[in-house]
């Protein structure tokens, strides 16, 4: 009952520190919420994208003897007055460019696409002088983006169809026929339907016309990226900021030093050992309770499926073991509170990086090698494997690692402070 009463005078005084709350829980949650809501429109997979009020000013006639039943520039005008995309532009037509200048430096439009006179001639004519005009409000950056790449997309298109043309006559020479003019027009009316409802498929959503593509998976399923991320992420962050937790409670055995209490509670029938083992148990405990909060908070918060319930045990036991006893390591070195800091701050933050910690969500060789010989390497490994649904039985070599490590550390700490103490 000793330790146990020794263990929670510890846990109260650290409730005490604001310094240890706010790095145990509240930087790593708020660390992780700010990336996660940075990519909270991904993860739901919602772009809020307002409408784009466009204006069209169509100059473009048919030329003579053409092979179309209409100009280029009524197949552009059409495509932003089509059904399909009315949900998210609203198009007007104008009928000069000064007109639609006027309207853009007013606001009324934030896109104005000219098409000139004889367009269509100089574009069959293969002119590359032959352009669109394209006229956005300044303030605006993906709206005239979006007009842009349709306008272009058509013209592709309308490329396309010549060259689908060129080899159908190429063929049907080569075959010693001759393609009778009639059918031309058939074509070409077959290819233009292709074409637009090809169209239709790629811009009928501002999703697909900011190109945002997202995953096949069902959301709240492990393989979905940006879950997959998030779990990489706060498994750093966890980490992180368990083995310093764990560091920082350890120190109240060098400031009860310096205050004179430690050597008061010397002076009392308890031993030694008993007295130290309450201290290591305080430390545990503090642990423990910072990785569930995390890890609940991870699961609630963030939708983070930490893995089958005995690959994601195995993980926290292995951290929990490895960061108490880098801690007491770590502690026994040390002379005073006063360089604590530059320790904790150097060591921790050093180790957590060459780990990988950082960079949880990218595979970097150099990282992954050194990480073989730190703890903060090894509990990232199990973390990875648990995290991508990998069975427990997978998870034992790095929990044994961790263990063994954990308790060579522990041992090697708790011998030196009773040398200090003794």
């Amino acid at each position: 009952m000793k330790i146990l009463d020794i263990a929670f005078k510890d846990l109260v005084r650290s409730t005490r520190s604001l310094f240890l709350i706010g790095m145990a829980f509240a930087a790593p949650l708020l660390i992780t919420a700010l990336i996660y809501f940075s990519f909270g429109s991904i993860a739901s997979g919602n772009v809020d994208m307002p409408t784009i009020n466009v204006g069209v000013v169509n100059l473009d006639g048919l030329p003579a003897n053409s092979l179309l039943e209409a100009p280029l520039g009524e197949s552009i005008r059409s495509m932003f007055f089509d059904e399909s995309v009315q949900s998210w532009i609203h198009a007007s037509d104008y009928p000069d460019e000064a007109s639609a200048r006027d309207a853009v430096n007013a606001q009324e439009i934030g896109v104005a696409v000219i098409i000139p006179a004889s367009f269509t001639e100089d574009y069959l004519a293969g002119k590359k002088d032959t352009v669109i005009t394209i006229l956005q409000d300044p303030t605006m950056s993906i709206g005239p983006t979006v007009v842009r790449d349709m306008v272009t997309s058509l013209l592709d298109g309308v490329a396309g169809g010549g060259v689908a043309f060129k080899v159908l006559t190429e063929r049907s020479e080569a075959n010693g026929q001759v393609l009778d003019p009639a059918t031309i027009p058939t074509f070409f009316e077959t290819y233009s339907t292709w074409y637009a409802n090809f169209q239709r498929a790629m811009f009928h959503s501002p999703d697909k016309a900011a190109l945002v593509v997202k995953s096949p998976v069902e959301k709240g399923d492990t393989g979905n990226n940006v879950q997959s991320m998030m779990g990489m992420i706060m498994s750093g962050q966890l980490i992180f900021f368990s083995f310093f937790t764990g560091a920082y409670a350890m120190m109240s055995i060098l400031q009860e030093s310096e205050e004179g209490t430690l050597a008061r509670l010397f002076t009392t029938p308890t031993n030694r050992t008993t007295i130290l083992a309450g201290k290591f148990l305080a430390v545990l405990f503090t642990v423990i309770v910072q990785g569930a909060v995390l890890l609940i908070a991870g699961r609630y918060l963030f939708n983070i499926r930490w893995g089958e319930t005995g690959s994601f045990l195995l993980s926290f036991m292995g951290q929990m073991f490895a960061s108490v006893g880098l801690a007491t390591l770590l502690v026994s070195f040390i002379k005073s509170s006063k360089q604590a800091g530059f320790v904790f701050g150097g060591a921790l933050t050093t180790l957590g990086m060459i780990s990988g910690l950082f960079t949880a969500n990218i595979q970097i060789a150099a990282f992954d090698l050194m990480g073989n010989f730190t703890p903060q390497g090894w509990v990232l490994k199990a973390w990875k494997l648990s995290l991508a649904g990998q069975p427990a039985s997978e998870l034992v070599v790095p929990f044994l690692v961790l263990t063994t490590m954990g308790i060579v550390m522990f041992a090697v700490g708790a011998m030196l402070f009773r040398r200090r103490f003794a």
